[in-house]
C-alpha cells in the first residue's frame, strides 16, 4: 500500500466517505453532483489503489467493511477540519481578523501611525497588526507584505494603490540660528547657511530639496548629514542649520516656536504619500480595514 495520496484519491476519499454517509452511490452522487456510476467507480479506484475492500456490496445494502469503518473514521476527521478552515477562511474575508504585516517609513510610523493604533486596536481587537519601520523600500509581493506605505513618486510595479495626499516639507530652522545668520528670503539665499540634508538608505546619497519656482544658483554644498529624519529636527531645534523635513515632524516644533519656517513660498512637495498593496489583498477585510482607517488618519497630518 502506498503511504501517499493522490489527488485522485482524495476525490475517492471523498466518494467513499458520502457513500458511507448515504447508505448508497446514488444518494453519495446527487451528494457530490455525480452519477451513480462515478462515484462508484471512484470508489472502486480508491479500493484499487488501497489494496482492500472498503465497502460490502450487496443488492440491498452497503455499507463499510472493517478496514472501510477504520478510514472512514480518519477520512470523516480530515473533512470536517477541512469544513472548519473553510469557515474559518470566509470568517477572515468578510470579517477583520488575522495577522497584517505592514512596511511604514520610520518617522512617518512614529509620527502619526503608531499613535493611531490603539484606536484601530479598539475598532478591530481580531486584529494582530506586524509593522515594520524601515525606510529602506521592500517588495511587497516577494517578503510577504500585506500592505506598504511609500512616500514621492511611485514605481511601475503592478501593485494596487491608494493615494492618501501630498508629501509635504517644511523648511526652517531655530529662531536662535536665523537671529544669528539671518533668514533666508530665497533658495538662491542658501548659499550662504548652513543646510543639513538626510541621507536616504537605499542609495546613501544626500537628498535633494524640493523648491518651486526660483532655485538655488548653484547646487547647495551641505554642512551636515544625518541618516535619520527626527534626528534633523533636533539638530535645527539645537541650532546648527536649515533642515528641510515632513511638515508631521516639525509641525508641533513650529508651533511651540522651537523652529520658525523659511522660504514658505518656495518650499514644494515631494511627490505623495500612498498605500500599496498586491492585487486583490483589499479584498480581505482586514487589509481593506486597515486601509480606510490609516488613509483617513494620515492625510489630517499632512
Amino acid at each position: 500500500m502506498s503511504g501517499i495520496f493522490s489527488i485522485e484519491s482524495f476525490s475517492g476519499l471523498v466518494a467513499f466517505a458520502a457513500t458511507v454517509e448515504s447508505g448508497s452511490f446514488a444518494a453519495a452522487g446527487r451528494k457530490l453532483g455525480l452519477s451513480a456510476s462515478a462515484a462508484g467507480k471512484a470508489v472502486e479506484r480508491l479500493e484499487l489503489r488501497l489494496g482492500v475492500r472498503l465497502l460490502h456490496r450487496t443488492t440491498r445494502s452497503l455499507g463499510p467493511t472493517g478496514e472501510g469503518e477504520v478510514l472512514y473514521r480518519h477520512v470523516a476527521k480530515i473533512l470536517k477540519d477541512l469544513q472548519e478552515a473553510e469557515r474559518e477562511l470566509h470568517l477572515v474575508q468578510n470579517a477583520p481578523r488575522g495577522r497584517l504585516k505592514i512596511s511604514v517609513p520610520t518617522v512617518m510610523g512614529r509620527r502619526i501611525v503608531l499613535p493611531a493604533l490603539s484606536e484601530f486596536h479598539l475598532s478591530f481587537p481580531e486584529v494582530l497588526v506586524d509593522i515594520n519601520l524601515d525606510d529602506l523600500i521592500v517588495d511587497v509581493i516577494e517578503d510577504g507584505y500585506d500592505l506598504a506605505l511609500r512616500l514621492g513618486e511611485l514605481a511601475d510595479s503592478g501593485l494596487q494603490a491608494r493615494r492618501i495626499g501630498p508629501h509635504g516639507f517644511t523648511t526652517c530652522a531655530s529662531p536662535a540660528y536665523l537671529a544669528q545668520r539671518g533668514t533666508p528670503r530665497t533658495p538662491a539665499d542658501l548659499s550662504g547657511h548652513c543646510c543639513i540634508y538626510y541621507r536616504f538608505p537605499t542609495t546613501g546619497r544626500p537628498e535633494t530639496w524640493a523648491f518651486k519656482g526660483e532655485q538655488p544658483d548653484k547646487p547647495l554644498k551641505p554642512s551636515g548629514i544625518l541618516n535619520d529624519g527626527e534626528a534633523l529636527a533636533s539638530a535645527a531645534i539645537s541650532g546648527l542649520g536649515i533642515v528641510q523635513v515632513p511638515n508631521y515632524l516639525v509641525k508641533d516644533d513650529v508651533e511651540a516656536g522651537r523652529l520658525t519656517p523659511v522660504l514658505e513660498d518656495y518650499t514644494d512637495s515631494r511627490g505623495s504619500v500612498s498605500l500599496l498593496w498586491a492585487p486583490r489583498s483589499a479584498e480581505v477585510a482586514r487589509v481593506r480595514a486597515f486601509i480606510d482607517f490609516f488613509a483617513e488618519r494620515i492625510a489630517s497630518q499632512l
